[in-house]
């Protein structure tokens, strides 16, 4: 048996348009040049792969399943082609990623280390709360979206980068103050710089302290985390801030972790993805790089961080 890709991509096209003419044009071919390549195909197989009916061209049952492992084929050759280019880094294509807002601490280092290897990809990022990143990735304006709180209603992949743990914390001059409130019940005396409503961080707030029957006073309403973190440094309340957004800051001494059972909360930051999307050779290549890669890049750039 001898058949040719030629003559594969030429059924596959037949297939596709039910039309020699169309298949022509599509494989920018002559009509003639399309027939020949069915009927070299034809001639090495004993039941038909075509058939003519009402004038039109259709693909017997027994071409259909050639037209299948046609596709399987040209797939695998695909990705072998993109696996060449991804390793001699001449991989190219867009990659769109949203991030809720601690995502941003990280999903830079993993773009900057991945684009290094592959300067032709393009990486764009959108950073959200995560009720806009989740809707984003169901209306597919997204590719892959860094969260931290698990969506139970989508069919999702992952890949899970490290665990994201929110500490209780308070400017350090007021520590001792708010920890004296937390150990004799008195929470209703701590202000609470809280984020906006449909934040990971809020929800993962809020779900913890109802939980316990702790009602807490909401000082203010922030809708991003560095704003709160400056609040909180600025000495206007708790909150609860993830471990990836003030690592200097707890170096330098500027905020201060307030102790309760239970605490920190945790969760685990996991790139996530529709399990139907049909992804680009790119954005294959950077799961796939990520996967392989997290825990280097982590510790590289957070050394310091109980990842």
């Amino acid at each position: 048996m001898n058949i040719s890709f030629q003559q594969l991509k030429a059924l596959q096209a037949v297939a596709k348009y039910q039309s020699i003419t169309k298949a022509a044009e599509a494989m920018d071919m002559t009509q003639p040049a399309v027939s020949i390549q069915l009927k070299n195909l034809q001639e090495q197989f004993n039941v038909p792969l075509t058939e003519i009916i009402g004038k039109k061209i259709h693909i017997t049952e027994f071409g259909q399943e050639l037209v299948s492992t046609a596709d399987r084929i040209f797939e695998e050759l695909n990705q072998i082609e993109n696996r060449m280019l991804e390793l001699k880094g001449l991989l190219g294509g867009k990659i769109r990623i949203s991030a809720v807002s601690t995502g941003k601490y990280i999903i830079p280092y993993l773009m900057a280390d991945f684009t290094k290897i592959h300067p032709h990809v393009d990486i764009s990022l959108e950073v959200s709360n995560r009720f806009t990143v989740l809707a984003h990735l169901q209306e597919n304006s997204t590719d892959l979206a860094l969260v931290s709180l698990w969506p139970d209603d989508l069919d999702l992949e992952s890949v899970t980068l490290a665990s994201n743990k929110w500490y209780l914390v308070c400017a350090p001059e007021k520590a001792t103050e708010y920890q004296a409130y937390i150990e004799s019940g008195n929470w209703a005396k701590i202000p609470f710089v809280l984020r906006e409503k449909g934040s990971g961080t809020r929800t993962m707030m809020e779900t913890f302290f109802q939980d316990r029957d702790i009602i807490i006073n909401s000082k203010m309403e922030l809708a991003t985390n560095e704003a709160v973190k400056q609040a909180v440094m600025a000495g206007l309340g708790a909150s609860v801030i993830s471990n990836f957004s003030m690592t200097q800051e707890l170096k330098d001494k500027r905020i201060a972790i307030l102790t309760y059972p239970n605490l920190p909360l945790v969760a685990d930051w996991k790139l996530i993805w529709l399990k139907q999307k049909n992804h680009n050779p790119a954005v294959k290549a950077f799961i796939r790089w990520v996967n392989e890669n997290r825990d280097t890049i982590l510790h590289e750039h957070f050394p310091g961080l109980d990842l």
